[in-house]
């Protein structure tokens, strides 16, 4: 009887024990705003991962009695975060909204949920297809603080609060670009037609981008899965007017069950462009442009995208291979000595003569990410190589240069091979502490060929490691931390050039200055460290009214170019000489966004403010160089530097269909020096600028046209008399736009399209930034062009 008691007690506490720990489960299912399914979003709570199906359904398993923690987060969507208390099993259905506003269908904002104090912007691939302009950079112009320095009808670069070439950082998924980002007429080597999402960060939230991110960082996502099982794609189609571009993208993407694979081809080609003028003055002489085309502009570009990727429960990764390939010729009168004969127009608007530049970039970028119960690991690996050619008819400034044997007119060549290796690692402790540390490392190696010489030849290497952290300490309040240190080592080799020894011997010279001019680039092995720090703030004060603010330090190691230069630079007409000395440019960075975002209103506007202890530019000395067809010797310094400004922005939407925006940017800069007077402004400032736009709806929504938007907009710059030793003042111009936009549905087949005139009344003007404004080239005339895209198949 004792044994069977003792046996019953034993059941009744197991059952006792068995329901106050029962186990539960939760199931339902993930779909977007449009209520279609959403597949592969994660679903997990501290313990337990799953990944909802391609009808959405999810279903987790084994859950005990009580609260827990469900997070459900899918890549291009705002992320869900729930407590739920269980006492049964229970059933969830979760509607995830994208994380980017529209506004007006033209900007994309970041009033979304990743919360962050960062102050950003968002675009998507929708918006970079309706106003792709040719060139990735010229085609943001539209959001504030954003500038291009252009390089003819097809190429440009970014600048970000007035900082440029290496200031500004572009990455695609999380792998930096590596180039020759020093140059004013080297471009990005980027298809603007294959991204799928663009975040622009300005200010300390760069810190995790090290050097040349100051201004900001340019970050490209291309990591988007398809959203539904099967083919999808689509087709676009680009035209202008202004130089014939004649351009079309394909866009492929399949989706299986764990694997998914896109492939992305785009193909461009354009003739000289127009301008609005028939005489250009070069260094005072005057050169006819023949029938208002500037000679010798034309270009063509083929890219090539394949990636694949892979979704497992706890492992996904991505490779994607690009390889993007220009070639665009170079007005002749911008290269040496100004020539009539070299400017007559040879027949062909569409060729592509001497001088030219020919690049290609070749890139492999491999994302990988483990996830954990509540932390996950990135791992990325990169390799790029950048070969980049400039071509003209063998030429000497020295009458005992004899031209080379291979490969004779390769005026300069540069191949620049880059690896990189990165790994993060990102923990969320509770609802309110997460942290990631990181750690990064790049090699580099650039090569040199050519009958002529600027840059010499070198090897680097950086090593860095980051942390950050996010406090989140109530629903309204958002800190961030960061700090960030980098190792890096240059070493240059030595460029000795006995030709031009010879000829500075027989012109008279010493040997001793024949000798130091001689040495194009003396033997440099240096060491640079650097330790960064970063802090922000997010708060809510109603659901109406943001405040972001942050502050912290940065740096930028200088560039081979800065420290070992030493020659001629084409199209400048100055030889250009780098300094072994430089520091790497420390400071301070400052910026705080106040914005309000009702329905059909909104604005913001951001003051920023850095101050740099030793910002490098090129400054002319007052000498002349004693190379032959030089000019003026310019040389790589230092100086204290301010640099501030603020961006304001305005929307406001009437009864629903007419759309009205304002963006407005103004900046200020100047060096610090001992002397007030010899406080110039910095090199390269765009003029301060005002964006205005306006659109009318016709139709929200028809059987054949959706969504029809007619629009004008106008720029005005002011004139830019804040000119930096070297510059010309550049005036003030007015710029006036037009266009519809919108989709046609004619069956199944939809098409969304942007017709637009830019420079409406063909005005002659200059842009401060441009690399072709010290030629007294005026911009390009007025311009016709239709943006056509077809998407086809699943929607993705």
């Amino acid at each position: 009887m004792k044994l069977l008691r003792f046996l019953l007690i034993c059941f009744f506490a197991l059952q006792a024990f068995k329901a106050y720990n029962q186990e539960y489960s939760v199931k339902g299912t993930i779909i977007d705003s449009l209520g279609t399914p959403i597949e592969g979003a994660h679903v997990h709570t501290s313990k337990i991962f799953t990944l909802s199906q391609a009808d959405g359904s999810f279903h987790l398993s084994n859950l005990l009695k009580g609260a827990h923690q469900i997070q459900v987060s899918y890549m291009g969507y705002v992320t869900v975060d729930t407590l739920v208390k269980l006492s049964k099993d229970m059933t969830f259905n979760f509607k995830l909204k994208a994380d980017t506003s529209t506004l007006g269908e033209v900007l994309i904002k970041t009033s979304s949920v990743e919360k962050t104090t960062v102050s950003r912007e968002l675009v998507n691939q929708e918006y970079l297809q309706k106003e792709f302009t040719g060139s990735l950079a010229k085609s943001l112009e539209k959001l504030p603080g954003l500038n291009a320095m252009e390089i003819g009808a097809g190429t440009s670069k970014p600048i970000i609060r007035g900082l440029g070439l290496n200031r500004v950082a572009v990455a695609e998924n999380g792998i930096k670009q590596e180039g020759q980002q020093w140059g004013a007429d080297h471009g990005l080597e980027l298809d603007g037609l294959s991204i799928e999402n663009l975040e622009i960060l300005k200010g300390v939230g760069a810190i995790e981008y090290g050097s040349d991110a100051i201004g900001g960082v340019i970050k490209i996502n291309n990591t988007k899965k398809p959203s539904e099982k099967g083919l999808s794609g689509h087709i676009t189609a680009l035209g202008k007017s202004v130089n014939n571009t004649i351009g079309s993208s394909l866009n492929l993407n399949y989706r299986g069950d764990k694997f998914f694979y896109k492939l992305k081809l785009t193909g461009m080609e354009y003739g000289d462009y127009s301008l609005p003028t028939d005489t250009i003055s070069y260094l005072n002489f005057k050169m006819p442009v023949y029938d208002e085309k500037l000679k010798n502009t034309a270009g063509k570009e083929l890219d090539m995208y394949a990636q694949v990727g892979y979704m497992g429960e706890k492992v996904e990764s991505l490779l994607s291979v690009s390889n993007v390939y220009q070639k665009s010729g170079f007005f002749p009168g911008a290269h040496g000595i100004p020539s009539v004969d070299r400017v007559r127009p040879d027949g062909d608007t569409r060729n592509i003569g001497y001088p030219y530049q020919r690049v290609n970039h070749f890139k492999v970028i491999n994302n990988n990410k483990i996830y954990f119960e509540e932390d996950y690991l990135e791992i990325l690996l990169g390799y790029q190589e950048n070969k980049r050619q400039e071509w003209s008819l063998f030429h000497t400034h020295y009458a005992n240069q004899q031209p080379p044997v291979v490969d004779p007119n390769l005026e300069l060549n540069f191949e620049l091979a880059t690896y990189d290796a990165q790994a993060k690692y990102t923990k969320r402790f509770s609802n309110q502490h997460t942290t990631s540390v990181g750690i990064q490392a790049k090699w580099q190696e650039n090569r040199i060929d050519g009958f002529n010489f600027l840059l010499p030849q070198y090897t680097s290497n950086n090593f860095a490691a980051f942390a950050t952290h996010e406090f989140k300490y109530s629903k309204k309040l958002l800190y961030s931390f960061g700090m960030r240190y980098d190792q890096n080592s240059i070493d240059i080799d030595r460029h000795y050039d006995p030709t031009l020894y010879e000829y500075l011997i027989n012109a008279g010279q010493s040997e001793e200055e024949a000798t130091a001019y001689a040495e194009r680039s003396p033997q440099v092995d240096k060491d640079f460290g650097s330790f960064n720090v970063m802090a922000g703030v997010r708060y809510e004060l109603t659901p109406k009214w943001t405040l972001n603010a942050n502050a912290g330090t940065n740096f930028r190691i200088p560039t081979a170019i800065e420290l070992g230069a030493n020659g001629i630079h084409h199209g400048s007409f100055r030889h250009e000489q780098g300094d072994v000395n430089l520091d790497p440019e420390k400071g301070w960075v400052a910026d705080a966004k106040l914005s309000f975002k009702d329905k059909s209103f909104s604005w913001a506007v951001n003051p920023y403010a850095y101050y740099f202890t030793n910002y490098i530019f090129l400054k002319p000395t007052g000498n002349f160089s004693v190379l032959p067809h030089s000019g003026q010797l310019f040389k790589y310094t230092q100086s204290e530097a301010l640099l501030s400004g603020v961006e304001v922005e305005v929307e406001k939407t009437f009864f629903s269909k007419l759309r009205t925006l304002a963006v407005a940017e103004y900046l200020y800069n100047k060096q610090i020096t001992s002397n007030r007077s010899r406080n110039y402004p910095l090199p390269f400032t765009p003029a301060n600028n005002l964006f205005l736009e306006t659109g009318y709806t016709l139709w929200q929504e028809n059987k054949t046209f959706q969504a029809v938007e007619v629009y004008l907009n106008a720029r005005l710059a002011m004139k830019q008399d804040q000119i930096a030793q070297g510059e010309e003042v550049t005036p003030g111009y007015e710029l006036f736009g037009a266009g519809v936009s919108g989709s046609i549905h004619i069956q199944n087949v939809e098409a969304r399209f942007n017709l637009q005139v830019t420079n409406l009344f063909n005005t002659k003007y200059f842009n401060h930034t441009s690399f072709y404004r010290r030629l007294e080239i005026p911009e390009m005339g007025r311009n016709i062009q239709l943006n056509l895209t077809i998407p086809f198949g699943n929607r993705s």
